[in-house]
């Protein structure tokens, strides 16, 4: 594989002036090589590259982590970084930014090619994954606009309702489940804390929206949890109509049925009305 269009973050001169001269003898396209995490951001944005190499540790006001997560949050697109260490601290931040890999300096020729070109296939097909969910959704629409037609008589409440069950049926299909996923961590809901299993509940829903392409984060303040939706595979689509929406609404409030947890989640506010993200909350 060669020809992908590869953005160098790193600060060390030398070093990135070796990977940029390996990459290129391996066929690789360089379309910049930057050293603060500012000029990522702002290299990333400008260049669209399809991967970027970004060193951890690097000089500014933000080290790769901060740049990385704030690239994952607007541009799709795969990382891979460069670091010479293996502080737990450390490697533990940069895994909430789902990176495409690791290598540790100094790292041989083989390892980096090798990492890109996993890297470059894992994001193509994630991507064909997506398109292709994308296209179920979009065939789907014309059978849910023939049975609104069919429920004039219904209240909007009920209407919703119906719609949010046919998602959630649908979406069911391709959902890991909880139980396994706590079986896997070992956890138990009748020996483990609450505060256990829920840790457990909101890591498995947010790589339950990873694996549909939605990119989301979770918070928490003085009016509770929250979950902020980065990102929507529909955006074009949910702008023009709203019943798009019930995607992320159908896996969010289904979730918590899928497990024995307690709780409800409103939809605060949408990308489709206008906000630059979806905020759910849960309580």
């Amino acid at each position: 594989m060669s020809g992908e269009r590869i953005l160098v973050v790193e600060d060390e001169s030398i070093m990135a002036m070796l990977i940029k001269r390996k990459l290129e003898n391996w066929g690789y396209n360089i379309v910049g090589w930057v050293d603060t995490g500012e000029d990522a951001i702002s290299k990333a944005k400008e260049t669209k590259p399809d991967l970027i190499l970004m060193d951890i540790v690097i000089k500014g006001s933000m080290d790769g982590i901060e740049a990385a997560q704030q690239i994952r949050e607007s541009l799709n697109i795969p990382i891979i970084y460069l670091t010479a260490y293996s502080d737990d601290g450390v490697l533990k931040r940069a895994r909430e930014t789902e990176p495409y890999g690791y290598l540790v300096k100094p790292f041989r020729e083989g390892e980096v090619n090798a990492n890109i070109e996993m890297a470059v296939y894992k994001h193509n097909s994630e991507n064909k994954k997506q398109f292709e969910l994308k296209n179920r959704v979009l065939t789907d629409f014309d059978d849910l606009v023939q049975t609104l037609k069919n429920c004039a008589d219904q209240s909007d409440e009920e209407i919703e309702e119906m719609l949010l069950n046919i998602f959630s049926k649908r979406i069911e299909n391709d959902t890991p489940s909880f139980d396994d996923h706590i079986n896997k961590l070992g956890l138990n809901y009748e020996s483990d804390k609450p505060e256990v299993i829920f840790d457990a509940y909101l890591a498995w829903m947010s790589d339950l929206l990873s694996s549909f392409g939605i990119m989301s984060k979770i918070g928490f303040n003085e009016e509770g949890y929250y979950i902020e939706v980065l990102n929507c595979p529909w955006k074009d689509e949910s702008e023009k109509n709203h019943i798009f929406c019930f995607n992320c609404q159908a896996i969010l409030n289904y979730s918590l049925k899928w497990t024995d947890i307690k709780g409800k989640l409103d939809l605060n506010e949408t990308i489709a009305e206008g906000s630059p993200l979806c905020v759910f909350r849960l309580y």
